[in-house]
């Protein structure tokens, strides 16, 4: 799947425009995968993965899109809140609403935070908002679970990007919330031992229903190499090495996810 780069053309194209491509097909799989993992009244996709680059925001996108398709209703909600990206990838241009002035102050109202995407009439966006100073203590207070009961109530699925989980421990916090979660690879660019870190999240519950999608297979190629470089999205965590590497964002040159 070709990623979007720097002209910032909407993701949401693809699968709204040429439903019976490569692409939308795939999500339909991992939709119907999803869907069979869900127990009954489960509702709540927590999306993440090691670093930036690996696809996280655009499987959570298509995801929640593809799922809207389907005649559900759906939000996705912007808990990487470090480094929002839901108004990149849906083209809304006002930044400073989103969920972080609810987590703030949760007596505000919600629903008011909530904004109909031009996608589909089933899908609902709740970007990131403002970047605040104390990111870990905002998600670990009970307005995110009063957040999360509110939409469960509203929605027939509830989709969470959240920050990579190899840099930070927000994921894991929101973990408490969600039923369950979707870890992101990326061929060519993921490295064989972060699935050390996959498997330890999996064998200690630190994730519910923990499992991966493995994103940008080059079926023509049929090889397996790992690329080094992970841009600047250290800075905005405060980290800098993690497993012997220097992890980053930045601007996200490579072309297919």
């Amino acid at each position: 799947h070709r990623q979007h780069q720097k002209t910032n053309q909407p993701i949401r194209q693809e699968l709204c425009q040429n439903k019976n491509n490569l692409m939308s097909e795939t999500f339909r799989n991992i939709r119907t995968n999803l869907q069979f993992m869900l127990e009954n009244d489960k509702k709540v996709i927590l999306v993440t993965s090691t670093v930036s680059g690996e696809g996280k925001s655009f499987i959570s996108a298509n995801l929640a899109i593809s799922l809207s398709l389907l005649g559900k209703k759906v939000i996705i909600v912007g808990l990487d809140i470090r480094k929002p990206g839901l108004n990149k990838v849906f083209n809304i241009p006002r930044k400073e609403v989103g969920i972080t002035q609810y987590l703030a102050n949760p007596e505000k109202n919600l629903m008011d935070l909530v904004q109909l995407s031009d996608v589909s009439k089933n899908l609902y966006i709740l970007p990131g908002g403002t970047v605040p100073p104390n990111p870990t203590e905002l998600l670990a207070r009970d307005g995110l679970d009063k957040a999360i009961e509110t939409f469960k109530k509203s929605f027939d699925y509830v989709i969470l990007d959240t920050a990579p989980v190899g840099m930070v421990t927000d994921t894991l916090l929101i973990g408490r919330v969600a039923d369950l979660s979707v870890y992101v690879c990326r061929a060519d660019y993921t490295h064989k031992n972060e699935y050390t870190l996959i498997n330890e999240l999996a064998e200690n519950n630190k994730l519910p229903k923990l499992c991966t999608v493995i994103n940008g297979l080059d079926l023509k190629r049929r090889k397996y190499g790992y690329y080094y470089g992970y841009g600047k999205y250290g800075k905005y965590y405060g980290y800098g090495k993690r497993y012997g590497y220097g992890y980053g964002y930045g601007e996200q040159t490579h072309d297919k996810e």
